[in-house]
């Protein structure tokens, strides 16, 4: 039997794609998130609405009615983001090839003449990276951030446990989904014994930005699929 630390909160996402038997999942979330108050002048002002995760599209309507942006564009970074929209009832919904801030910028600039004189609404995250704005904010584009949510650091109630299966090296993959899961993973083990942590097991990521964070800190990422789902990392395994 093989254990897997999953340490994101959607750990039941991923659980669904092994179809493996000796896989047993440990949920082990760092983070979690919370609702930023946040106002709209007019939603009218905007001709494409970009939503970067799963949580964007959550909290953006907790607050906006649907009907009220059916008219307008919108861009979905991710598969789940997408489904998720369609759930709510959007149907043309433009997904860049690559689901990260590098893929945006690549839909953007192949179809320029969609976008040149136009305005982007990217309701995401308080903390994300800038790439998107950095990139064409010398171009005939308008790019406006709107923090509706954000991350904080969570200790799992299950720490103890799990500290001590890591400490007896019974953790065979560690999984993390974001900077932020890894972050502060280090931050609930008090930073240099997390990374003693996780000299044993192998340590599986979502997306190249994860992969460098760790990189960063002077771990070995020893899987990344090509990818950036559940169900493609779940075939790593």
């Amino acid at each position: 039997m093989k254990n897997i630390l999953i340490t994101t909160n959607r750990y039941k996402e991923f659980e669904k794609h092994l179809s493996k038997q000796n896989y047993r999942i440990i949920p082990f979330p760092t983070i979690k998130t919370v609702p930023l108050e946040f106002e709209i002048d007019s939603i009218q002002d905007y001709d494409f609405i970009l939503f970067t995760s799963v949580n964007a599209v959550k909290f953006f309507f907790d607050k906006v009615e649907s009907q009220k942006i059916k008219d307008k564009k919108i861009i979905a970074v991710g598969e789940k983001t997408a489904e998720k929209l369609k759930e709510i009832g959007f149907n043309n919904i433009l997904i860049p090839e690559e689901f990260r801030a590098e893929g945006v910028v690549k839909l953007i600039e192949k179809r320029w003449k969609e976008f040149e004189n136009k305005s982007i609404l990217v309701p995401r995250a308080k903390k994300g990276r800038e790439l998107l704005s950095e990139h064409f904010k010398n171009k005939n584009i308008k790019i406006e951030i709107l923090p509706i949510y954000e991350t904080v650091g969570n200790i799992p109630e299950n720490k103890e446990k799990v500290e001590k299966m890591l400490q007896n090296q019974e953790i065979d993959t560690v999984v993390f989904t974001s900077p932020s899961t890894f972050e502060n993973f280090l931050e609930i083990f008090e930073n240099e014994k997390g990374k003693k942590y996780l000299s044993h097991p192998k340590i599986a990521v979502i997306g190249v930005t994860t992969k460098k964070a760790i990189e960063n800190e002077g771990l070995k990422v020893d899987i990344i699929p090509d990818k950036y789902t559940f169900q493609n990392l779940s075939k790593f395994l």
